[in-house]
């Protein structure tokens, strides 16, 4: 892939979603001598918490835009610079799939898109793609999600039914540069005292009193500390976070695989599959395209 374009970046262009919130997007175009270039472009998309102005972001603009990509990367609702709506629940939000459908379909219909859009990220920013990709919006063409559960109580929060401790870390670390807190350092600072004083917190709980914690400052995020820790069984509140899995049962969804074992990625539909006897456990069934 030779690189024929320079790059015109628009930052923090703000786009509503079907309930009226507008989540910030930075779209980077295909340019030369400082114009946008004439003509329809595939797109790649990132729709992240992490701050969509992060180098390890930024950098994927500076390798495709020139090879003739539109990139696309967006702040999740409640995050950095799109509009509070005040359900930020880590991997609980219940929102990240609508939204991921709405974003497509807004860059899918843009002039300067060609309708063929692939999805990028990992971590959160992989478990948004699968979400979105289970929402099938018909603009999306594939995903490529990098360690990414598929069952937020068996492969991500709660292995075995144990609370797995680097999620009492995440919550921490959603919460001190949460939207609540941006403008009180002496908030930000009491939250990072929290996540270093973690083994306290292990002594005095679980159970934990609403307030008792440093998340209190950012309440979404201690509610789903309450939440989180004395689930320790596959209950109604999991069946919940994991419900656009259930919901896709036997859906076909467009998914970019890496074959690890041979080190060559081919492109095809992953079914999902959930087993009606133990809804927690989902599988995927892959065939080429």
């Amino acid at each position: 892939m030779s690189a024929d374009y320079g790059i015109v970046l628009s930052k923090n262009v703000m786009v509503p979603m079907r309930d009226g919130v507008r989540l910030a997007f930075d779209i980077y175009r295909p340019a030369r001598d400082g114009d946008f270039v004439e003509g329809r472009f595939p797109t790649i998309m990132l729709h992240t918490p992490y701050d969509k102005t992060d180098k390890r972001y930024s950098e994927i603009a500076d390798f495709f835009v020139p090879r003739g990509y539109n990139v696309v990367l967006i702040d999740l609702r409640d995050r950095y610079r799109s509009e509070a709506s005040g359900v930020y629940y880590h991997a609980a939000t219940p929102h990240t799939g609508r939204d991921g459908y709405d974003i497509c379909e807004w860059i899918g219909t843009q002039p300067w898109s060609n309708g063929r859009i692939g999805t990028v990220g990992s971590s959160y920013a992989a478990i948004t793609q699968v979400r979105t990709a289970l929402e099938a919006p018909p603009h999306l063409t594939a995903i490529w999600p990098d360690v990414v559960p598929t069952n937020s109580f068996q492969n991500q929060c709660r292995e075995g039914g144990a609370m797995q401790q680097h999620m009492f870390w995440a919550l921490f670390i959603h919460a001190q540069d949460a939207q609540d807190i941006a403008d009180d350092p002496a908030k930000q600072a009491d939250v990072w005292n929290g996540l270093r004083d973690l083994r306290q917190l292990f002594r005095s709980g679980p159970p934990w009193e609403r307030g008792s914690t440093a998340l209190r400052h950012v309440p979404p995020l201690e509610d789903t500390l309450m939440e989180y820790s004395p689930r320790g069984a596959y209950d109604e509140y999991w069946q919940r976070v994991d419900r656009p899995f259930v919901d896709a049962n036997g859906r076909t969804v467009p998914n970019l695989v890496r074959m690890e074992t041979y080190g060559s990625p081919w492109v095809g539909w992953v079914k999902v599959l959930v087993d009606p006897a133990d809804p927690q456990l989902f599988r995927f069934e892959a065939r080429p395209q």
